[in-house]
C-alpha cells in the first residue's frame, strides 16, 4: 500500500464509499486504509479515488511502504476474482503515457523540416481535410416503466392497501382527550423540549394548534418573564427580601432578559440567518428543556407509540461534487418512517431512486434513474422484515465494483405491539405497508 491517511484527517467520512475494495474504515480516532485491501485503484481508476474526494488532501503516498503496478493489481484480481481486468486495465501508473509519447516524434519532424529539399514545382498547400465533429455519446431514454404484477405474501388481510388504510385514516399516535389537552395548555413549556421530541408530538397531534415552531416561539416569549423572575428569586434567596426593590437588582433582570433573548436569537438562527422556512428550521432545547423533557418522556411515552423519522445524513463528496448520502442510504434500506395511526402502523419506506454518479465503465451509457428493485415482505417475531434487490443485470455490475452500493439489502423493523396482518403497495419506488394491531 502507498496510500496512507494523514493525522490531519477531519473524519468527513468522504472517502469510505468511494474505496473499490473496501479498505477504508473508521479508526480511532481517524479513518484508516488496511494495506492488505488497498490498490491504489490500479484496475478501477487512473487515479486515486480517495485523494480525488479528500476536501482536506490527507490521503497521500507513504513513503515508507512503496508498491508497483504488478503488486497492485494482483492484488486486485484477487480480492476481485469475478472481475476480468484484462491487459488494458485503468492505472495512475499509465496515465499520461499516451500524451507523452506525442513529444518524443517532435524532433523527428524537426529533423524532416532541416533536410534540404530539391527544388520542385510549386505544389499547392493541400486542403486539411475537416475531420467531422465530434458527437456525444447519446444518454439512455429513461427506462420504461412496465406495470408491476400485484405481490402477495404470507399475513396479508384481505382487501386492498387503501380499503386498510382508509380505515386507519387518523395520522398520528393516539393523544386523545385529557393528554391532548395538557399539550395544548402546556405548549409554553413544552416548547422548551428538543427538536426531535416537539415533531413527534406534532405529529401525534396532527391539529394546526400544536406546531413544533409555534410551541418554541411560545416558549421564548415565556423565558423573557421566567429567566427575570428566577433572578429576582436568587437575590431574594441570597438576600433579604427588601433587596427585590433596590436598583442593585435591576442589573440581574436585565442580565437575565439578554439571555433569555440571545437564547431565542440562537434557537431561531436557522430562520434568522439562513433564511429556511418554518417546516425546515430545527428549534433546539432551551437550557433547561433537555432535562424536563427526560421527566416527561415517561407520560407522553405510552401515548406516542413508536413514530421513527427520516435519517438525517450529511452531504459528502464524490469525485464529481456533492452527492447526497440520503440516496446512499437508500441503497441500505434506512430510509423510512414509522406513523402510529392507533389501530395499525403505516411504514414508507423508500427505495433507491438514481444510479450513482460514479467514475466506472459503463456508466454513462446507462439512464440516470434506477431500474425498480424486487422486493418481499415477512412477519417474524413481532417484526416486519423487507428484502430489496436490483435485479437489473448492469446495475448490479456497477454495484459489485463500487463501494457503498450493495445491490440488495435487508431492514428489519421492530414493533411494541404484536400485528395480526399486513396491507402494502409499491408505487414509484416508495413503499407503504399499512400492519394492524392485535
Amino acid at each position: 500500500m502507498a496510500t496512507m491517511i494523514a493525522s490531519d484527517c477531519i473524519n468527513c467520512g468522504a472517502c469510505e464509499p468511494e474505496c473499490p475494495n473496501n479498505a477504508i474504515s473508521q479508526g480511532d480516532p481517524i479513518f484508516v486504509i488496511d494495506p492488505m485491501l488497498c490498490t491504489e485503484c490500479v484496475g478501477f481508476h487512473d487515479y486515486e479515488a480517495c485523494a480525488a474526494v479528500c476536501p482536506v488532501d490527507v490521503c497521500i503516498t507513504d513513503p515508507n511502504n512503496i508498491e508497483n503496478e504488478e503488486a497492485l493489481i494482483a492484488r486486485a484480481r484477487t480480492i476481485h476474482p469475478e472481475t476480468d481486468f484484462g491487459a488494458s486495465f485503468q492505472s495512475r501508473f499509465r496515465k499520461g503515457a499516451a500524451v507523452a509519447a506525442a513529444p518524443a516524434a517532435a524532433p523527428q519532424a524537426q529533423a524532416v523540416a532541416a533536410a534540404p529539399v530539391a527544388a520542385a514545382k510549386p505544389v499547392a498547400a493541400p486542403v486539411a481535410a475537416k475531420l467531422p465533429p465530434k458527437v456525444a455519446m447519446p444518454k439512455p431514454a429513461p427506462l420504461k416503466k412496465e406495470p408491476r404484477a400485484k405481490k402477495t405474501f404470507t399475513n396479508e388481510v384481505a382487501g386492498n392497501f387503501a380499503e386498510v388504510a382508509n380505515q386507519f385514516s387518523t395520522g398520528g399516535g393516539t393523544l386523545k382527550g385529557l393528554p391532548k389537552l395538557a399539550v395544548l395548555l402546556l405548549q409554553p413549556v413544552i416548547g422548551s423540549f428538543p427538536h426531535s421530541f416537539k415533531k413527534r408530538l406534532e405529529v401525534a397531534m396532527q391539529t394546526p394548534s400544536f406546531t413544533a415552531a409555534g410551541s418554541t416561539g411560545l416558549n421564548i416569549v415565556h423565558n423573557a418573564v421566567l429567566y427575570p423572575l428566577v433572578a429576582l428569586a436568587i437575590v431574594a434567596g441570597l438576600d433579604k427580601l427588601d433587596a427585590i426593590f433596590s436598583r442593585d437588582t435591576n442589573i440581574w433582570v436585565l442580565i437575565a432578559f439578554v439571555f433569555a433573548a440571545l437564547e431565542g436569537i440562537f434557537r431561531l438562527r436557522d430562520g434568522i440567518f439562513y433564511a429556511k422556512p418554518a417546516d425546515e428550521m430545527e428549534f433546539p432545547a432551551s437550557i433547561y428543556g433537555g432535562p424536563l423533557s427526560l421527566l416527561a418522556q415517561s407520560f407522553f411515552a405510552k401515548h406516542l407509540g413508536l413514530v421513527r423519522e427520516l435519517p438525517i445524513p450529511v452531504d459528502g463528496f464524490y469525485s464529481g461534487g456533492f452527492v447526497d448520502k440520503l440516496e446512499r442510504e437508500r441503497r441500505y434500506g434506512n430510509v423510512y418512517t414509522v406513523e402510529d395511526r392507533g389501530g395499525a402502523y403505516l411504514v414508507r419506506l423508500e427505495f433507491p431512486r438514481w444510479v450513482p454518479q460514479i467514475g466506472v465503465a459503463r456508466r454513462e451509457q446507462m439512464p440516470d434513474e434506477m431500474p425498480d428493485y424486487d422486493y418481499d415482505l415477512a412477519l417474524r417475531d413481532g417484526q416486519l422484515i423487507v428484502k430489496g434487490k436490483c435485479v437489473d443485470e448492469n446495475v448490479r455490475k456497477i454495484s459489485s465494483s463500487v463501494g457503498a452500493f450493495p445491490p440488495e439489502f435487508t431492514t428489519v423493523i421492530p414493533f411494541q405491539q404484536r400485528i395480526t396482518g399486513f396491507a402494502h403497495q409499491f408505487e414509484n419506488k416508495l413503499l407503504e405497508v399499512m400492519l394492524v394491531k392485535a
